[in-house]
């Protein structure tokens, strides 16, 4: 416990070095956009000024010529008006005039490449954390695992609950139910949608239990810590540097710790006792032994992805989402949402989510990109 709060203490101080080197970052960037930003608003106003005084005189030049062959454009001597009021230049006057525009243009092409280049340090800035955090994570592999979790799921519960249950169920189960759909007493006598109940109570303890808590992979202390301080930041700090303060923690938690395997244990046995006490039991201690060791052996290994993919969320940019939106607590009865949703079985109303079967896997840059669609019930 304390190596745990030891390495806890570098990761924060390392953490809180890094957050001061990226605030003055920003700030020195800051500064630069907005010294550019005058600057370029003062040498755009003296150029217009300059082109303006360039097409008059240039104007003036070329009436003069018409009218008459000027002696003085061969010399060096100043402005004349004749009794039209035409100007005339000399030539030195005129190359004068068209250096000082192309100095204030090569200036200005200056300025704009030192403000893209100070651009562009601020984004290496930004998403090295992103490249240190993670260069070997990609959305084909994040997608690979999702996937490939989803499926040991659903075949575990097609094999064991793809059938009509009689059997009473427990006060403790109705809860969990209830929170899934308020129809779950039709699911459970309904042989073809039993098994989406089962696979989405899963997916809800995986839900709840790991993704929702980042960090939590690396154990229960060090996850409630981090989750502790994140409510510390937030009303301070923006969502932008909460996410890279998650990000830099995971990342150090990862790179200095194991992923923890009480909290495997925990949340396997969670699933199991949910699952003993949909057969009659009081949990999976009153399973008979042949059964409860198949089972868990199976869920453990699920549990083992899921806390793989928990630990990748956490020090990466992907989330998966068991509601209608980000920032929902909405888990049924809402419109479908058709961009992040796909309908796998019919209960009812086929334009509302009457279940969520299991969640959706995103992606957040500047926007919301959707990698795999939920499975729901309309």
């Amino acid at each position: 416990m304390e190596s745990l709060r030891f390495q806890l203490g570098e990761t924060q101080g390392a953490l809180t070095e890094k957050t001061r080197q990226w605030r003055q970052l920003r700030a020195d960037y800051a500064a630069a956009q907005a010294a550019w930003t005058q600057e370029k608003r003062d040498l755009e106003a003296k150029l217009l000024r300059l082109e303006v005084e360039n097409v008059e005189l240039r104007g003036s030049s070329t009436a003069a010529f018409k009218d008459r062959a000027d002696p003085s454009l061969a010399t060096d001597g100043e402005e004349q008006k004749d009794g039209n009021d035409t100007v005339t230049i000399t030539r030195s006057r005129m190359q004068d005039i068209e250096s000082r525009f192309q100095k204030t243009t090569n200036e200005l092409t200056e300025k704009t490449k030192l403000c893209e280049t100070l651009r562009q340090q601020l984004l290496d800035q930004r998403s090295g954390l992103g490249a240190w955090a993670f260069p070997d994570i990609t959305d084909d592999h994040v997608v690979a695992r999702w996937k490939l979790l989803r499926d040991r799921i659903r075949e575990l519960w097609k094999e064991r609950f793809d059938k009509r249950s009689r059997k009473p169920v427990q006060e403790k189960s109705r809860q969990e139910f209830e929170q899934l759909s308020t129809h779950w007493k039709s699911y459970l006598t309904n042989g073809t949608l039993t098994t989406y109940l089962f696979r989405a109570l899963v997916w809800r303890y995986l839900y709840t239990c790991l993704f929702c808590k980042y960090c939590r992979a690396w154990g229960k202390e060090l996850g409630d810590t981090a989750t502790r301080l994140a409510r510390v930041f937030a009303p301070k700090a923006s969502e932008a540097e909460c996410q890279e303060w998650r990000m830099h923690t995971a990342a150090l938690l990862h790179k200095a710790c194991e992923t923890d395997a009480g909290v495997l244990g925990d949340v396997t046995q969670n699933i199991l006792d949910a699952v003993a006490r949909f057969t009659g039991a009081s949990g999976a201690a009153d399973l008979d032994r042949e059964t409860a060791l198949g089972l868990e052996k199976k869920l453990s290994e699920m549990v083992a992805m899921a806390v793989e993919l928990s630990a990748i969320f956490a020090r990466s940019r992907y989330v998966a989402l068991m509601s209608d939106k980000p920032g929902s607590t909405l888990t049924r009865g809402f419109p479908l949402q058709e961009a992040t949703m796909d309908v796998r079985n019919k209960y009812g109303s086929h334009g509302f989510v009457d279940m969520m079967v299991s969640p959706c896997l995103l992606k957040k840059d500047d926007d919301y990109s959707v990698l795999v669609k939920a499975d729901v019930i309309c």
